[in-house]
């Protein structure tokens, strides 16, 4: 059975407040990591397919922003990601309320018995090859296995606003995943990340690496990764103290 959020934990809870850096003389923002909410996931939804997958360095490589129907594969499956309620948004914070969206991480709860990717139905050929370097990374090492848990968070791709990186939004969205995690009674969290920047980002969060994926390993699935910025993916986690 699909994993819900449980009622006894609202959405629209705030997870975390945080003050920014002074940049070009102007006063630091405030800002809150809150659940991101249905009136905000559209609008994060636009931000996700213009930024990220502009930014991310597979994305790219495997020319994804060229192919429509892996770019509606991958809206409809961050739709479906994002109904669960357990995805963050970070905004800029005046009088202690929401002002203006400037990033958000897609969360997502990965149970034990989940249902395979079945290959075969995934629409998109650049997004099928992303997804199988993403899963093959994935099933490098067993995290629940490891943390003796049945469930952990994971994600599906995190973006800041171009004017307000260099803020450590990034890391304040990785750190949100702790204490929403306590309140949804999961233990851990794990990502298989793709890029240097998010992988060092990981590293200074607290994340251990449980395996890597050398990317020129996916030629045996017909995938070329040649070229890519990065030359591995990361599966890395934490465990909730």
């Amino acid at each position: 059975m699909p994993w819900e959020r449980p009622a006894s934990v609202p959405i629209g809870q705030v997870w975390s407040r945080f003050k920014g850096r002074e940049r070009d003389g102007k006063p630091a923002h405030m800002y809150q990591i809150r659940d991101m909410d249905e009136s905000t996931r559209k609008i994060c939804l636009d931000m996700m397919q213009e930024t990220f997958i502009r930014d991310e360095p597979l994305c790219d490589i495997l020319g994804i922003n060229n192919d429509p129907v892996s770019i509606a594969t991958i809206r409809s499956n961050w739709e479906k990601y994002v109904s669960g309620n357990t995805s963050l948004a970070c905004f800029t914070e005046v009088d202690g309320q929401p002002k203006d969206l400037v990033g958000f991480n897609i969360v997502l709860v990965k149970s034990k018995d989940d249902e395979e990717e079945d290959f075969d139905t995934v629409q998109g050929e650049s997004w099928k090859k992303l997804l199988r370097t993403l899963i093959t990374a994935e099933e490098l090492y067993d995290v629940f296995e490891h943390y003796k848990v049945d469930k952990y968070l994971t994600s599906s791709g995190l973006t800041v606003l171009p004017e307000h990186r260099g803020q450590n939004i990034g890391a304040k969205l990785f750190e949100a995943r702790e204490p929403l995690g306590k309140a949804l009674g999961i233990e851990a969290t794990a990502t298989v990340f793709t890029a240097t920047a998010s992988q060092v980002l990981a590293a200074k969060c607290g994340y251990e690496v449980l395996a890597e994926l050398d990317y020129a390993e996916m030629k045996k699935y017909g995938i070329d990764l040649t070229g890519c910025p990065t030359p591995s993916a990361k599966l890395m986690a934490y465990k909730f103290k």
